[in-house]
């Protein structure tokens, strides 16, 4: 803490500001690397003052940077410049006038070093947008000065990138802001006249991050958009490299194949994301341009053993499972058939300072089974023989799955276990769950995707569920009662939208409680 502190007190002095800016470039360059389309109707609200911020829609009117934001993750948002994409989308002088604006705005009152604003993920996030949209932000000025000045601002921030080490940088999942900073410093060798060296110190934290990265491909968070994220950053890192300044170094390839595979992996039918680990869904056409621009060919994986993931899929029928070790929806999956979600988790909320994000982090939010009416707790670190498992067989094209975690069994002498099954057809989707130890009480709940219709048949010991174009699922179980209830899906954590939920409720009163269940689809 006191290294820390003495650290920032050397940032904020006019030393550490004169050192960042010795170097006075004569301009910079644009380096198109982003393969994302921009969302006009958001760049349209953003010439308004309305931006959308950790998927909440904030009024920070003309000029947003002395705006209160509270949010943490809605900071990062405003301050990596995440909104200038949509900007740019609209390719009008008035977009082109409000990105001008918004960059001197900025320039003005954060251009020096600053806590909040410069951590290394932001400065790499802002970076990057600025070289990807650099005409753009410039095209409104018929004089050299709005660059020049853009220019002197980027040497400063990734000269203080280059130079900076310890909290904040390099941790021990490397997450995706330190992805998007060593690949900002390659970028910068390109961009900006006298900062070549800084590529070789982008590549060498590029290379360093990715060893920190599981051998299956994903991220130690288990969260797929942030494997989307990393994965991005590597097609950059990648593509500025191929542009001339140096060879890509050995390990980057292979990376971005592993990479490419997990992602496919946990990619539903429809394009977008599963929702698992503080995930979204994402806009499919994002995915679909990460990659493309990957040029991998790498199919999806059948398991991520070490980010902790199984995927079934047969014909159209696609099933992705958490195994179990990380997140507090354990052993939960998601289903879709085609195009179309069946079963869900309901997602999570990105602003930390919502209820969302409270509620959506629960056992509950996810399909799948909870002990009176408590989370399942996370692994004993140092502790790494308590019964986690996850056992997979293949017979004449059926899959099976079997899983098991004890995230119950401290504080109830509980474990779950959880079979998934599915035919070769893809039309037959079974599981099983059983409870060793209690007495308990359990809830098993399938949360069903907002565009699906269900509806509990007569007799009351099933469910029928329609999705768009009239293809129907029955759901049946034995060893529990069903019911239909309400629930949220935040796939979309910027438009939250009411669904269903497949409830089984029982007791477990030891040693061993079985349920089992299904999805059928009709006229199999």
């Amino acid at each position: 803490m006191i290294v820390r502190k003495l650290r920032n007190a050397y940032f904020a002095s006019r030393l550490h500001d004169r050192r960042l800016r010795r170097l006075k470039p004569a301009g910079m360059q644009a380096v198109a690397t982003d393969p994302r389309p921009g969302d006009p109707a958001k760049g349209a609200d953003v010439i308004t003052g309305r931006f959308e911020l950790a998927a909440r829609s904030l009024d920070l009117g003309p000029d947003p940077w002395d705006a209160a934001v509270q949010s943490d993750r809605a900071f990062d948002d405003l301050q990596s410049f995440a909104w200038l994409r949509d900007l740019a989308a609209l390719s009008s002088a008035d977009a082109r006038d409000r990105a001008a604006g918004l960059a001197h705005g900025w320039l003005r009152r954060w251009d020096r070093w600053a806590v909040a604003a410069w951590t290394p993920g932001i400065i790499g996030r802002r970076l990057l947008a600025w070289t990807n949209h650099l005409d753009f932000m410039t095209a409104a000025s018929d004089t050299p000065g709005p660059l020049n000045d853009l220019a002197a601002s980027f040497a400063a921030q990734a000269q203080h990138l280059a130079g900076f080490a310890g909290d904040g940088w390099i941790d021990g999942q490397a997450d995706d802001g330190d992805f998007a900073a060593a690949t900002a410093l390659i970028v910068a060798g390109t961009a900006v006249p006298g900062l070549a060296d800084l590529s070789a110190t982008g590549i060498d934290r590029l290379a360093s991050a990715t060893t920190r990265l599981p051998a299956d491909g994903g991220h130690p968070s288990g969260s797929p958009e942030i494997m989307a994220n990393i994965l991005l950053r590597l097609i950059e890192a990648r593509k500025v490299l191929r542009q001339g300044l140096a060879p890509p170094p050995a390990f980057l390839d292979p990376a971005i194949q592993r990479q490419v595979a997990a992602l496919r992996t946990v990619i539903h039918g429809d394009g977008g994301l599963a929702l698992f680990n503080g995930g979204s869904a994402g806009r499919a056409i994002d995915q679909s341009a990460i990659l493309r621009a990957s040029g991998a060919r790498a199919m999806a994986a059948e398991s991520l053993p070490d980010t902790g993931f199984e995927r079934l899929s047969a014909e159209k029928t696609q099933i992705i499972a958490d195994a179990g070790t990380r997140s507090s929806g354990r052993l939960s999956f998601e289903m879709s058939a085609g195009r179309h979600r069946l079963v869900v988790n309901c997602g999570a909320h990105p602003d930390e300072t919502t209820e969302w994000a409270r509620v959506l982090r629960s056992t509950a939010a996810h399909s799948t089974l909870t002990v009176n009416d408590r989370d399942a707790m996370r692994r004993r670190p140092g502790n790494e023989n308590t019964g986690i498992g996850t056992l997979r067989t293949e017979r004449q094209g059926s899959q099976l799955a079997q899983l098991s975690h004890d995230g119950y069994r401290d504080a109830f002498g509980v474990i779950h276990n959880r079979d998934l099954y599915l035919s070769p057809a893809g039309d037959d989707f079974r599981g099983k769950d059983v409870l060793l130890g209690g007495p308990a009480a359990f809830t098993i709940r399938f949360h069903l995707h907002p565009d699906g219709a269900a509806s509990i048949l007569q007799g009351g010991d099933a469910v029928l569920i329609r999705l768009p174009g009239g293809q129907g699922w029955r759901f049946r179980s034995a060893g529990a009662d069903v019911q239909l209830e309400e629930s949220a899906y935040l796939g979309r954590p910027e438009r939250p939208r009411r669904c269903q939920q497949i409830v089984l409720r029982g007791e477990a009163r030891g040693p061993e409680t079985l349920i089992r269940w299904s999805f059928l689809r009709e006229g199999r």
